[in-house]
């Protein structure tokens, strides 16, 4: 009975080991090292170096083995459960730096153009300017009309270089 004791107090020893993965202090084997084998795989065209290594610890090789399980699972559950529009768009992104926000800017301005040749487009336009600039100071609003302002410059010069060629042609 008191040997079936120990048994069972291994067992249950080595199971909280496998679970809390705390490895246990071993004395060290008196095995040769081994070298790491390393091999050339070919796959489609291209050559894939794999090195192989015979972990000296076999626990620390079970622990290994169990990460990369785990890691494996994980990747598959997120995969599961993962959302099919996980891609950034107007409800879930949310900006916060110089580079975020002009990343938002293009998502406003890719779902605004599909109405581009509506007739109250420009009124669109107007009225988002209008209602995005209310709490800002006179000298954004200002910085914001100036730029405009050298838009609308740039297109009348290419237009102005399009009707003169056309006219000269």
């Amino acid at each position: 009975m008191p040997d079936d004791r120990a048994k069972l107090f291994a067992y249950a020893h080595v199971l909280f080991l496998n679970c809390y993965q705390q490895p246990v202090a071993k004395a060290p084997e008196e095995k040769a090292p081994k070298k790491p084998a390393s091999k050339a795989t070919e796959k489609k065209g291209k050559s894939i170096e794999v090195a192989k290594q015979e972990p000296l610890d076999p626990v620390a090789e079970k622990l290994r083995q169990q990460r990369l399980v785990e890691e494996a699972d994980y990747k598959s559950t997120a995969e599961l459960f993962a959302k099919k529009g996980d891609e950034k768009t107007l409800d879930n992104f949310i900006p916060k730096s110089e580079s975020d926000f002009l990343e938002y800017a293009e998502l406003i301005s890719h779902k605004l153009r599909p109405y581009e040749k509506s007739f109250h487009y420009i009124a669109l336009l107007k009225a988002v300017i209008r209602l995005s600039v209310t709490s800002l100071k006179a000298a954004d609003t200002k910085d914001i009309a100036s730029s405009i302002a050298a838009i609308a410059n740039e297109k009348l010069k290419a237009e102005k270089e399009t009707t003169s060629k056309k006219k000269t042609g």
